[in-house]
């Protein structure tokens, strides 16, 4: 009985933050159309793909853009204690906390260890991992990540931002779009389904903070700092 009652009350906190996620803020506008596909794996994670079609009239623009990558941010927590999880020491110690909006807090840019860029599966040399399609205006900006092995009781979400890097482009700096997914590892250590949406305006600010804890930690942990970006 104690095991029913705790599933229900999880499956209840997991409801009960969705809708609360899906009504906090309104849509950010894209300067195209995201495309997601996702589903549960068997080592308490999930497969995701996220695709960007970049489309800059979508934002009043003219900007060509001939590489779009991405950066994207995640927040991992623990739902028993409510301690803010990373994948690496690196991770850890650029996660946000201290900030007086709980929702701003436990967000940190998703990089591999000792990889020196903030951009989404950019090798040192910077080129781009098979994790990374970048596009263009006529070509898909492909992100493609296998979040594994989170514990039992489990929260990870993610906001994926497409940007341009051409450098000379009218457009470069520029974030073209935020998109939201998240999934749980539940008490048996099977994970959800996930659920996805166009961001909405408070994850840009969690995305802001998690630019910024970078670029403050970039000398320190040797990182290359991010650029001065905006919204296109």
């Amino acid at each position: 009985m104690k095991k029913i009652l705790y599933r229900l009350s999880f499956i209840a906190l997991l409801s009960a933050a969705i809708v609360v996620l899906s009504n906090c803020g309104n849509p950010t506008a894209p300067c195209g159309d995201f495309t997601f596909t996702g589903s549960p794996h068997s080592s308490q994670g999930i497969n995701v793909q996220v695709d960007f079609d970049f489309n800059p009239s979508d934002c009043g623009s003219s900007c060509n853009c001939n590489t779009i990558c991405y950066i994207q941010i995640v927040r991992i927590i623990d739902l028993n204690t409510g301690a803010f999880l990373s994948p690496n020491t690196d991770q850890q110690n650029r996660i946000v906390t201290g900030r007086s909006d709980a929702w701003l807090n436990g967000w940190a840019i998703d990089r591999l260890s000792g990889r020196n860029w903030g951009y989404y599966g950019r090798n040192n040399d910077g080129t781009f991992a098979s994790t990374i399609t970048t596009g263009s205006n006529s070509a898909t900006a492909t992100l493609i990540d296998v979040p594994s092995g989170w514990p039992n009781n489990s929260w990870f979400d993610a906001v994926t931002v497409p940007v341009c890097i051409q450098s000379g482009s009218s457009c470069v700096n520029r974030l073209l779009g935020y998109y939201y997914w998240l999934f749980t590892v539940g008490s048996t250590g099977n994970s959800s389904d996930p659920f996805d949406e166009i961001g909405r305006t408070w994850m840009r600010d969690s995305f802001s903070e998690s630019v910024t804890e970078w670029n403050n930690d970039a000398s320190g942990l040797g990182k290359n700092s991010f650029p001065a970006m905006s919204s296109l």
